[in-house]
């Protein structure tokens, strides 16, 4: 039976009120922006940098769509549309990129885009963010104000696919000290205000290239709990909410006259990452024997209601450099217990397992807001209990849980969650190779076939070699177990129909650049 809206809306607002009474509450949207022009934005991660060339922008990637430009941007079917470029041409013998840029562009302090603006952002947000692929790069030139040239040292198919959510600030910005950095722009709104890391404001940009947006503004709001989130959002007080729990995606769905929906398999996986420095975890046959007690079947038809699919190898499902024919772990706990045996785990009193005198246990963490995966750690709990194994769940702040295992090995095992290999195989391959020092994004996990294959495909020319490589890094890192590859989830976002849409509705770094189209409907 399908609950009347505003019964259901005012049985959310209480209990919007009760959470609010348990939690610290959020910055909250001043009481006329239910009905103002305004779009209204939660984000799950902290608002900490503006600057796009920050490690730590967290929550403000959410943003940067709409207060900076592109040299181009993707169509809804993933094609290359001009953004600041016009017009693109590729030299094959010369391996050089020219890119003509247009000239009725000015960034938010009335200064013009130039292609310096352009190369300078190139350079130094590859350098730091994707040093892979500025090793591919030769030479960067402006032959004249508003013409880039970029010579590329390999063939390299992808690269505008690339480079092509890289965002073009002014070179002055680039190269100040971060400290006196300010978010310049010349996207479709302009930054007017932050509140610590809880709230920014963008306002309408007036003299914005491809016209004023019909939103007099754009309100964020950090919000760490998504049923929070989701229930601000029936009640009003926000409108977009992001990857929506299943069962309230199922609850919300009815309201198809309210709201706008998108869902789509995300391309990252939840992984129960294992510390392999740690003697409990160094063993490969330890590690696929804990894969094993898990069913995480069970998860993706129980927990996420069947939204979702069981996660196989750090590629992801369905990505192209997938390894063909690889197939999850199987569930079996009796297997597992008996590779526990045999590796020296003895069955003692009340079941756990002993070694040496002491127990199988560990703490796991997990993000202290994360609904989901607070299920599938007690979810989890529950099978190891069944082996012999004990494990605490520790929840903390989400920053603390990234940190624990970039580029350090300071957890003994963490419920995370890692890109696969879609669009930018660069992401995959730079988070598990190895720095100089031996530390990388992935709890310090490393091998050296591992290690070989990676630095292969990251310097093959030919991309039939390069997933070639990648095939075997995905069948390897599955074989050797580095962390449970858990599931991989399908996302519901949802937002209010009271904004008219000219483009369909998805939360993609194409899909917010879009939002700037969205009116507010007329009464």
């Amino acid at each position: 039976m399908k609950i009347p809206f505003w019964l259901f809306i005012g049985l959310l607002s209480l209990a919007l009120v009760v959470s609010a009474c348990r939690t610290e509450a959020p910055v909250s949207a001043a009481p006329d922006r239910a009905h103002a022009n305004i779009l209204r934005f939660d984000v799950a991660a902290p608002l900490v940098s503006m600057n796009p060339a920050e490690d730590n922008a967290a929550g403000a990637t959410m943003i940067f769509p709409l207060l900076y430009s592109f040299l181009f941007v993707n169509d809804v079917n993933g094609r290359l549309q001009p953004d600041l470029a016009t017009s693109w041409a590729y030299d094959e013998s010369a391996r050089t990129w020219t890119i003509r840029l247009r000239t009725d562009a000015f960034f938010h302090d009335g200064q013009p885009v130039t292609a310096e603006d352009a190369r300078c952002s190139l350079q130094v947000m590859i350098s730091k963010l994707l040093p892979k692929v500025m090793a591919s790069i030769e030479e960067i030139s402006i032959p004249s104000a508003h013409t880039l040239r970029i010579r590329l040292n390999k063939s390299y198919p992808d690269f505008l696919a690339t480079i092509q959510d890289i965002q073009v600030l002014p070179a002055s910005e680039l190269t100040a000290e971060a400290r006196s950095f300010t978010p310049v722009g010349s996207g479709p709104f302009v930054f007017e205000a932050k509140e610590g890391e809880r709230k920014a404001v963008l306002t309408a940009n007036k003299n914005y290239y491809a016209g004023r947006p019909a939103l007099d503004g754009v309100e964020f709001y950090y919000q760490p709990d998504k049923e929070r989130t989701w229930t601000r959002l029936l009640a009003g007080a926000t409108d977009i909410a992001q990857e929506i729990a299943p069962k309230n995606y199922e609850i919300t769905r009815q309201y198809q006259d309210r709201f706008y929906f998108h869902h789509n398999m995300l391309t990252h996986y939840a992984i129960l990452l294992y510390n392999s420095h740690d003697p409990l975890f160094a063993d490969e046959r330890i590690r696929r024997a804990l894969s094993q007690a898990i069913d995480r079947q069970y998860i993706v038809d129980q927990i996420l209601k069947g939204y979702g699919r069981v996660a196989i190898g750090p590629m992801g499902v369905d990505s192209p450099f997938h390894a063909p024919g690889l197939t999850p772990l199987d569930y079996n706990p009796r297997e597992s217990l008996r590779v526990l045996h045999e590796a020296g785990w003895e069955t003692g009193e009340g079941g756990v397992l002993v070694k040496n005198g002491r127990p199988f246990a560990f703490t796991l963490l997990i993000s202290a807001e994360a609904q989901v995966k607070k299920a599938v750690a007690r979810y989890i709990q529950l099978c190891f209990n069944d082996i012999g194994i004990r494990m605490d769940i520790q929840a903390c702040p989400c920053q603390e849980i990234s940190a624990s295992y970039y580029r350090n090995s300071d957890f003994q095992a963490v419920l995370t969650e890692f890109p696969g290999a879609y669009n930018r195989t660069e992401n995959i391959i730079s988070g598990w190779l190895p720095d100089e020092a031996g530390h990388n994004l992935t709890g310090n996990f490393s091998h050296p076939e591992v290690t070989r294959l990676l630095e292969m495909a990251l310097r093959a020319d030919d991309p039939r070699a390069k997933k070639e490589y990648l095939f075997q890094a995905d069948a390897l890192l599955a074989e050797l177990q580095p962390g449970t590859f858990l599931y991989q989830q399908t996302a519901f976002d949802v937002m209010s129909k009271r904004f008219s849409l000219s483009a369909p509705f998805f939360l993609s770094n194409e899909g917010i650049y879009w939002l700037r189209l969205a009116a507010i409907r007329s009464k």
